[in-house]
């Protein structure tokens, strides 16, 4: 499984069963990303995208899956995960549901920034185990 977050500097996702933050620009990444593989998005995720989007609802990823994940701790979907890729705010938000940074055990193998439409820099990482 290919595992998707967004974080900020601390390694935040949500606050108060939140996501800390969205940007339009990082979801057309993604979706670029997928290629002909749809994005699979929780219930409560899938309402950051239109149909025309194509995202897979599911309640849980399967191993084959590239998985956007914002409203579970990350932890145990991580141990699944062979790729991970990380997309950085790059500012601090409050959050009580977080990963630690760098993930440990994962090696970093790209690093690329780009505008984003609401965040002045997006810092996309790609890692794998």
């Amino acid at each position: 499984m290919i595992l998707i977050l967004c974080v900020d500097d601390r390694g935040g996702l949500m606050f108060n069963r939140r996501r800390q933050s969205q940007d339009r620009l990082v979801r057309q990444d993604m979706l670029h990303l997928c290629g002909a593989r749809p994005l699979a998005v929780s219930p409560y995720t899938a309402r950051q995208f239109g149909p025309e989007d194509g995202v897979k609802v599911v309640e849980q990823p399967g191993e084959e899956d590239i998985f956007f994940l914002e409203d579970l701790s990350p932890q145990p979907v991580l141990e699944q995960a062979d790729k991970l890729i990380l997309y950085h705010w790059n500012r601090a938000y409050p959050g009580d549901v977080r990963i630690q940074l760098p993930p440990e055990g994962w090696k970093l193998d790209e690093r690329t920034e780009f505008p984003g439409y609401s965040h002045e820099k997006i810092t996309r990482e790609v890692y794998t185990r």
